[in-house]
């Protein structure tokens, strides 16, 4: 265990407690995240004429309805420039259409239509059961963010874009208003591809997933519990420590939204 003080004040000072998670916890966390993370997907760019990694999306299904979740900067910041997606064919593929956007979150969600639903075929979407909230009553919980770092962008060559996936977990609280706090610390290391290293900066995870799992006590997550998705990661407040993000109490009512206008759309009854 370790300790920092944050701030004093007079003669008190308020201290951060670092409890580490067990490593059965830590096992079963990998086991679960291994599961669900296939979900997210990078978004790309072109800049100067190569492809570039500019963030992340989750695919996830909705009150039956196939939709992509990201951050709504990752669109803003772009708007003058198209986006792409990876398809199954291995080929980019647009991403366009309209957003329902969060301003006030940094979140937008959109339903896919059959075309894109078709190109992303070799992505497992998150099913809709594996969506909501993972914090105890004291609101804690144990996050996993997981994306695409920019640090990922680097090429093999001017075509080539290699793009492996991170997922960096550590302690995590719900904030008030509909956001979620992770403590970020590059010692703590994350998981890629071959297992466990050195955490990257988390540029190009904003609109990737915060996944989460229920805490026992301070070093150990419930075993019998299944990860749920808990927010959209938009932030990483490095002076702070921590990656911010967009609670599911933020993205629910955004899906709610879109879902019901294209039922709406199609003739169908909202649900």
């Amino acid at each position: 265990m370790s300790a920092r003080v944050l701030k004093q004040r007079g003669n008190r000072a308020t201290f951060t407690l670092k409890m580490p998670i067990n490593a059965a916890s830590r096992a079963a966390v990998d086991a679960e995240n291994e599961r669900v993370r296939r979900c997210v997907i990078p978004i790309i760019r072109d800049k100067d004429g190569r492809p570039y990694l500019e963030g992340s999306a989750v695919a996830l299904t909705y009150r039956s309805r196939k939709c992509l979740a990201t951050a709504f900067h990752v669109l803003s910041h772009n708007k003058d420039r198209p986006l792409f997606f990876f398809g199954a064919d291995g080929c980019a593929r647009i991403l366009g259409g309209n957003f329902e956007i969060s301003e006030l979150h940094d979140l937008a969600a959109i339903i896919l239509d059959a075309e894109d639903i078709e190109a992303l075929s070799h992505i497992p979407f998150l099913e809709e059961k594996h969506i909501g909230s993972a914090a105890g009553p004291d609101g804690r919980f144990y996050a996993s963010v997981v994306g695409y770092p920019h640090s990922a962008s680097k090429r093999i060559d001017k075509l080539t874009l290699d793009t492996p996936m991170e997922v960096y977990s550590n302690k995590a609280r719900e904030e008030a208003d509909g956001f979620v706090s992770v403590i970020f610390d590059k010692k703590d290391g994350a998981r890629s591809e071959s297992g466990h290293v050195l955490v990257r900066d988390p540029f190009g995870k904003s609109g990737g997933a915060i996944f989460g799992m229920p805490l026992m006590g301070l070093n150990a997550v419930q075993l019998s519990a299944t990860t749920k998705l808990v927010g959209v990661p938009t932030d990483w407040k490095q002076s702070e420590g921590r990656i911010l993000g967009a609670s599911v109490t933020a993205l629910i009512p955004l899906l709610e939204k879109i879902t019901q206008s294209d039922g709406e759309d199609q003739g169908e009854p909202a649900n």
